[in-house]
């Protein structure tokens, strides 16, 4: 049973590099090249009013819009602003919403679980 729970606590460890580091800044992309850019927050924003979309870094502070209407994570509707994406994993913002590095995480437990509740 101990070696179960150490080969558990070891595969955890290896996949935590692939997790990013949640202190440091992130890059997003902006610009209608979809240029890539160190950002000073820890959000990313794709924004759609009518048959515009634009991309860029959140505010930080009382210049966020994503913490201004609680939007983490998750898209709404904003009235006079549109439809506001708010994301907190590089480079998000891209033309679909990157939710790779949630697997990186959620497999390899799901995985692990599924193997030591079988034995």
């Amino acid at each position: 049973m101990h070696y179960k729970i150490h080969l558990l606590f070891i595969s955890i460890l290896l996949l935590l590099p692939f997790e990013e580091n949640i202190t440091s800044a992130i890059q997003c992309y902006s610009g209608s090249q979809l240029q890539m850019i160190e950002c000073p927050s820890m959000s990313c924003i794709k924004q759609t009013l009518g048959l515009d979309t634009v991309r860029y870094c959140d505010g930080t502070g009382v210049s966020s819009i994503c913490q201004t209407y609680q939007i983490f994570d998750s898209c709404s509707n904003i009235p006079n602003l549109g439809y506001i994406c708010c994301c907190s994993s590089g480079l998000c913002n891209s033309t679909s919403i990157n939710k790779g590095n949630v697997w990186f995480t959620i497999i390899p437990v799901i995985v692990g679980f599924l193997f030591f509740a079988r034995n």
